[in-house]
C-alpha cells in the first residue's frame, strides 16, 4: 500500500498567489491523501471547490482521500456553501 501524503491547510487561503493545497494535490496524484483542516475556522468557496474536485478525482481512481480534523465552524461553513456538515466524513468509495 502506498504511503499516505499528508497536508495541513493554513488557517486562511493565500490570496496573493497559489494556495499550497494545489501543488500538494498535484504532487500526491494517484496516492492516498489526508488533509487536516484543524486550523481552518472558515472554509472559503475557492478552497472548497479545490477539495471537492480533488475528492471526486481520487474517488474516480479508487484512492483514499480524507479531510480530517473538521471543527464545528468548518462544518458550519460547509453548510453555508450548500453541503452537508459531514460531507467529508462520508467515504465516497463505499
Amino acid at each position: 500500500m502506498p504511503d499516505v501524503h499528508f497536508h495541513a491547510l493554513d488557517p486562511v487561503r493565500n490570496r496573493n498567489g497559489e494556495d499550497p493545497l494545489v501543488p500538494f494535490l498535484l504532487g500526491a496524484r494517484h496516492a492516498p491523501v489526508s488533509i487536516s483542516v484543524r486550523d481552518v475556522l472558515r472554509v472559503d468557496a475557492h478552497r472548497l471547490q479545490i477539495l471537492l474536485v480533488a475528492q471526486a478525482q481520487w474517488a474516480a481512481e479508487g484512492v483514499a482521500f480524507r479531510v480530517t480534523d473538521t471543527s464545528v465552524s468548518f462544518q458550519a461553513g460547509l453548510e453555508r456553501l450548500g453541503l452537508a456538515p459531514d460531507h467529508f466524513d462520508k467515504d465516497p468509495m463505499q
